[in-house]
């Protein structure tokens, strides 16, 4: 039943996101745009980011489990809040800093178990590289 609706705010939360970059007003002129070519394009579409990282959170179902101030619709709380994020994972595994941290347990999800989540299993989402440098920027970032 929790998974359902876990999913269910995951599908929501990405409709939204989906419809508002819809909507949001298109910057730099077609033109210009056109005369870049799509390489430069499909660059600056890859690149790790901290916007990118937050569409990531979005649609990689992030949203069903944790709570994120950046995103308010993200009410789930299954797993951890990750809005405190840049404070405590660097102090969470000795030896690690806080992009170490966070990369690794998203390769990673069973590596570091929060106290108080032992009976809950993060899913491996088989995260490519850049994806995990784009949600380390959003998480890492401070919020808005």
């Amino acid at each position: 039943m929790l998974r359902s609706i876990a999913e269910l705010a995951a599908y929501g939360t990405l409709a939204a996101l989906l419809i508002a970059a819809s909507l949001a007003p298109q910057t730099g002129n077609a033109a210009s745009s056109a005369a870049t070519g799509n390489d430069t394009l499909n660059k600056s579409a890859a690149a790790p980011t901290r916007d990118r990282g937050a569409l990531l959170f979005a649609t990689k179902g992030c949203v069903g489990c944790h709570t994120h101030a950046a995103l308010p619709n993200a009410r789930m709380q299954i797993g951890p809040d990750l809005t405190g994020l840049p404070d405590r994972a660097a102090t969470r595994v000795a030896g690690l800093d806080a992009r170490g941290y966070v990369r690794q347990s998203l390769r990673e999800p069973q590596a570091f178990i929060v106290p108080g989540y032992t009976a809950i299993r993060m899913p491996d989402l088989r995260l490519s590289d850049e994806e995990i440098e784009s949600l380390t920027a959003f998480l890492l970032s401070p919020v808005p």
